[in-house]
């Protein structure tokens, strides 16, 4: 192309993205080792060597990237899933406690800086009212295919938070707003895309990670029915905008062996083409340490190494960061993310800078005698002004009946610490049928039988509940 033509085209594309028509493009980062691959390459698949292994090690005692508040019952962010950029950025989801009715929500930050700072967190996902994940959403997996972030979540209508399922949500942004897959598409009413069908007594099916190959996407997932701990395997057609809908069942991944072991979070690992899943084994104990499988072709896993090393005692549901699509190459800067502590719903998160190295055989030497770390939680001080990071309206359910008078819906902003604050002025409310309600400020008043999702929006902040008209 000669210069007066990459001239106009240069000026025409510098004008759409001024007008919102195009998004900049991304910075090319190349990285220093020898490959010097960049975050636009294309994916390389290797035949692996089935003798080889893995090994992950902590070389340091990593820091804290979130703590409880000193003197609360219960703080937390767990089951991190963390997406690194080509310009260093991190994406991280969590699970973090939701309110009185909704147990957890799903947090997001971004790290501008490779994780030393992150920006306020945002409430990203909260179960639907009514719906199939009536009470959480939580242990949050994360892929980007083309255009969309898909984060995966388990939930339950099951008031004893087991028989859960996995479920999956859509967003061209990684901070949302997300649209849930209802069956047939995306956005409304939720529905699985793992129903769990074992003892209805037991965890279910959930904690779902993501990876892809080629046109492929390998999902994993826990399914725990009775006596089994297993991590599964489902495929799915990646090139399929509805790619729920040709989800395979393809096997057991990992049959879980070792003492309370947790979640699987699965990479791929290209240099030696390889998947890798981490978990945390003896979980919640003084003895917790990190499990490293390992498997040639994403279906068959075996055990390569324990990491215990500089790891914090009771640790639980870890998690390892990648690209987008779920791939890590050894050049690249890898992050492990776990939370602890010794009360139960009162945990730290702790992040770590991780080393990857290729070994000729399975390293176990540290279950038995590796020695973890007792890290004492630094507990924050509490805020001292009321700073929002999402609304809830509460209950998140509104029953009336036709011809009856309205009620005044009760919306509140909340923190960080899920502390409230009940507001008053400047609410919006949309998205509902006028044929079955009528909203005057903050009053909603009944007008026939029917069923309506109502969206309340202050400052920014919405949230979404349920009004039944009887």
């Amino acid at each position: 192309m000669n210069s007066f033509f990459s001239s106009v085209l240069s000026v025409i594309t510098s004008v759409l993205i001024t007008l919102g028509f195009m998004q900049p493009p991304g910075p090319t980062v190349e990285f220093t080792d020898l490959a010097n691959r960049d975050y636009n390459y294309e994916a390389q698949y290797i035949q692996p060597d089935a003798s080889k292994y893995v090994k992950i090690t902590a070389p340091d005692m990593g820091y804290d990237i979130y703590t409880p508040t000193e003197g609360l019952s219960y703080g937390y962010r767990y089951g991190a899933s963390i997406i690194t950029n080509a310009d260093g950025s991190i994406d991280m989801w969590t699970a973090g406690l939701g309110d009185s009715q909704q147990w957890d929500w799903i947090f997001y930050k971004h790290s501008p800086d490779g994780g030393k700072n992150w920006t306020k967190e945002q409430i990203v996902l909260e179960p639907t009212p009514g719906s199939a994940d009536f009470y959480s959403c939580c242990d949050p997996g994360v892929i980007k295919i083309g255009e969309y972030y898909y984060l995966g979540y388990t939930s339950t209508v099951h008031p004893d938070g087991i028989v859960n399922n996995v479920f999956v949500a859509r967003s061209l942004n990684p901070a949302g707003p997300y649209e849930k897959w209802n069956g047939n598409g995306w956005g409304g009413k939720p529905e699985a895309i793992v129903t769990y069908n074992g003892d209805p007594t037991t965890f279910g099916a959930g904690e779902p990670s993501f990876v892809v190959i080629k046109d492929k996407l390998y999902i994993y997932y826990t399914w725990r029915d009775g006596a089994l701990n297993q991590t599964r395997l489902s495929i799915a057609d990646a090139t399929d905008e509805n790619w729920p809908a040709t989800m395979e069942y393809q096997g057991v991944a990992i049959d879980h062996t070792f003492e309370s072991e947790d979640s699987s979070d699965v990479k791929y690992i290209e240099d030696c083409g390889k998947f890798v899943a981490i978990n945390t084994v003896n979980r919640f104990s003084e003895d917790s340490s990190i499990g490293i499988y390992v498997s040639d072709d994403g279906l068959n896993f075996k055990i390569s190494n324990f990491m215990k090393t500089n790891t914090s005692h009771c640790c639980h549901n870890a998690g390892i960061s990648s690209r987008a699509n779920g791939h890590i190459l050894l050049e690249d800067d890898v992050f492990m993310v776990y939370a602890y502590g010794d009360i139960w719903g009162l945990w730290a998160t702790r992040m770590h800078k991780v080393d990857i190295s290729i070994i000729n055989s399975p390293d176990l030497y540290e279950y038995d005698n590796g020695t973890n770390v007792k890290t004492e939680i630094a507990f924050r001080e509490a805020i001292e002004y009321f700073d929002p990071i999402t609304i809830t309206v509460r209950p998140h359910e509104y029953e009336l009946e036709s011809g009856r008078i309205g009620e005044f819906v009760k919306v509140f902003k909340v923190n960080d610490d899920l502390e409230r604050e009940r507001i008053y002025l400047n609410i919006r409310f949309s998205d509902y049928d006028e044929d079955v309600i009528s909203v005057y400020g903050t009053y909603i008043i009944p007008k026939s039988a029917g069923q309506t999702y109502v969206t309340a929006e202050w400052n920014g902040y919405t949230s979404i509940f349920l009004v039944t008209v009887k």
